[in-house]
């Protein structure tokens, strides 16, 4: 009997080509690839193993074709850490309120609800 996953995730994500860099005061500055972005955060993978736990705060600087580059670092804490591959939350993004969506997608120029029907009509 093969049992079916639940579906919990709140946001639709969509495939980006963006990098980040994030600041850490310890760490100092760790970079990786952005796989997947959402309204609630987004899903990488670092250039290097760094040891990234749970929990962990740091400040996230996007960078890539389509992207704000004045845009102000986000708040942004680790959700799941497998080896290099890492989920984080915005920090600054609450569920209750829906105008902090539209708050953000207008902060970075990107509509995710586009670019999630232009990967839907391709598949």
């Amino acid at each position: 009997m093969q049992m079916q996953m639940i579906e919990r995730r709140r946001h639709k994500r969509v495939p980006v080509q963006f990098w980040v860099s994030l600041s850490h005061p310890l760490l100092g500055v760790v970079t990786g690839q952005v796989q997947e972005m959402s309204h609630g955060g987004l899903s990488l993978t670092l250039d290097d193993d760094i040891g990234f736990f749970s929990m962990m705060e740091l400040e996230a600087r996007i960078h890539g074709e389509g992207w704000d580059d004045s845009m102000p670092p986000l708040a942004v804490q680790v959700v799941r850490a497998q080896n290099r591959e890492i989920a984080m939350k915005f920090m600054d993004v609450d569920d209750e309120d829906s105008w902090e969506y539209s708050l953000l997608e207008d902060e970075i120029a990107f509509d995710f609800n586009d670019m999630y029907r232009e990967i839907q009509s391709i598949a």
